[in-house]
């Protein structure tokens, strides 16, 4: 029998087109929204969590400087690959090759790293709050202390000027932090930092002990400002650094039958991670947890949700005026997917540099024929080489 899902968990589905995966969100969604010691930001209901993730990736990406670009390239996208070399545009309408090629790293660079690290933050809930749960019980960590998640938290920013270093405006903090509120003041207990993919776990130190120090400038928790004087860190502070599995998605696929008596390309997924989430306490005051979802199966489900939100901008573009000649029938969302996969196609045959070349065709062959057949193809494919000439 089929696994009846809520209206929340079945939109998350459709987002990222991976049931295990949307099941292993909502199983570490629900424990954070059951727990009131932890806080998050977005709502109280899995959709709203959810969502509000979604939703703050997609802020950035709209308010980053190559954002404008972005939207440029489902708008009006490249030159026609047979046009000449185009170094040079009016910085309204069509990109120039040089545009293409930022703007192919900017969807590589940022777009799918900030929905990945997302879903990251998102799966690493449950461990953490596991992981809190048990300082507790052994007094690690104060009984009455909060865990602070994602948005919830923002540190000050170090600035210099004039030669002399001073504390600036909030920023976003740590990823996760562990305190407890006192007479109006804050003892910081823990601070974890979570990765969607390899990193060396000096890094990852290195950024701990970077938040650790901007805790002197104050933080705000959930809203509520502590000033330099009110913030404390307690001595030996948990460290928990959280980084993603490493197996590897099937690059198998079968051919079933579609609409209208036409094949389609269902790729094997696997009913759960081959591995469990791993916990386990490497130094003192510092803890390590593997994720049991690995860095593919991260970055396949945050392609799927940068192309729902390439289709979003499409939608946006195309409502409210003029179809382009020849798709005056289409419907906004019909014609902003139509443009993804316009302009997907040509921007590998335009003049952008080796890198970049390989990349846009990786773009192109992702979204056309799925993750774990585009990931590795250095040429593009055509639909003859996945279904075969009849």
């Amino acid at each position: 029998m089929a696994r009846r899902l809520s209206h929340g968990a079945e939109k998350i589905a459709a987002i990222i087109n991976s049931l295990p995966l949307t099941l292993s969100l909502r199983r570490s969604i629900r424990l954070a929204l059951r727990r009131p010691w932890v806080h998050l930001a977005g709502g109280k209901t899995l959709w709203a969590v959810f969502k509000n993730s979604f939703d703050a990736a997609a802020r950035d990406i709209e308010t980053h400087p190559r954002g404008k670009l972005f939207r440029r390239l489902i708008e009006f996208g490249p030159h026609h690959p047979d046009d000449p070399k185009a170094l040079v545009s009016d910085g309204q309408t069509v990109l120039s090759d040089p545009e293409c090629g930022s703007a192919v790293d900017f969807v590589f660079s940022y777009m799918v790293n900030r929905f990945k690290g997302e879903l990251a933050e998102l799966l690493a809930l449950e461990p953490c709050i596991r992981l809190v749960e048990q300082l507790k019980n052994e007094r690690r960590c104060p009984a009455r202390a909060g865990l602070y998640w994602g948005e919830t938290i923002q540190e000050c920013r170090l600035t210099r000027k004039g030669g002399k270093a001073r504390w600036g405006s909030f920023a976003k903090g740590a990823d996760g932090v562990v305190a407890e509120e006192t007479s109006g003041a804050v003892s910081v207990s823990g601070i974890a930092e979570i990765k969607s993919m390899a990193v060396s776990r000096r890094k990852l130190l290195n950024q701990i002990d970077r938040h650790t120090k901007r805790l002197k400038g104050g933080i705000r928790l959930s809203g509520a400002e502590f000033g330099p004087d009110k913030v404390s860190v307690s001595p030996g502070v948990v460290r928990v650094i959280v980084m993603p599995s490493t197996w590897k998605l099937s690059r198998g696929f079968r051919l079933e039958r579609g609409d209208h008596g036409g094949r389609k390309m269902v790729s094997q997924e696997p009913s759960r991670p081959p591995v469990e989430t791993r916990v386990e306490q490497v130094q003192a005051d510092l803890w390590k947890v593997t994720l049991g979802w690995s860095k593919e199966a991260l970055e396949q489900a945050a392609y799927e949700m940068t192309f729902r939100y390439m289709a979003e901008v499409g939608r946006h573009v195309f409502a409210g005026g003029p179809m382009p000649q020849g798709w005056e029938e289409f419907t906004p969302e019909e014609a902003g997917s139509n443009a993804i996969k316009m302009m997907l196609y040509y921007m590998p045959l335009r003049y952008l540099s080796p890198r970049q070349e390989r990349l846009a065709v990786k773009l192109y062959n992702v979204y056309g024929f799925g993750y774990p057949l585009g990931v590795d193809s250095r040429e593009m494919l055509w639909p003859e080489d996945v279904f075969g000439t009849e």
